[in-house]
């Protein structure tokens, strides 16, 4: 397995494991009560960034090193990354249009939402981008692998 690879299946562990751990906190107390929580977003907060944080030093373990002798990255791996962004594109935009249906559904009679759901829109956005570049870099080894290349 490529290096990239398994950091790819530990990046998406990681990523899954912390947006349980969100979905669960706003599942307990409430999507709305973020707003009036401050120990809520104090706690989702650090789980945001520190998710965010350790899937960047996950991914950066495995760029082309300068000056080194050993490639951690190789062209095809470089081609799988490129091609796991349309992944990301457009699970980025499936998620926004769910945000957008789903809440305008649920506030179309008071003609307004809660603004604190645009950080929450927001912040889940950055998270289906995450994992979706984890997923994305998968299917372009597994896609690899079944043209014999991997």
């Amino acid at each position: 397995m490529a290096p990239l690879q398994k950091r790819a299946w530990l990046a998406l562990g990681v990523g899954v494991v912390m947006s349980l751990a969100i979905i669960g906190i706003f599942v307990a107390r409430g999507a709305t009560s973020y707003d009036d929580d401050k120990g809520m977003r104090v706690v989702v907060s650090v789980i945001f960034v520190a998710t965010l944080a350790l899937y960047a030093v996950i991914m950066s373990l495995t760029r082309r090193g300068r000056g080194k002798t050993g490639v951690l990255r190789d062209e095809r791996d470089e081609a799988i990354v490129r091609s796991a962004s349309v992944v990301q594109l457009w699970a980025v935009i499936i998620s926004l249009a769910a945000w957008v249906i789903a809440l305008s559904e649920v506030y179309w009679d008071q003609g307004a939402m809660p603004v604190v759901l645009l950080y929450v829109m927001f912040m889940s956005t950055l998270i289906v981008n995450m994992l979706a570049q984890a997923v994305g870099i998968l299917i372009g080894y597994r896609r690899a692998g079944a043209h014999g290349e991997g």
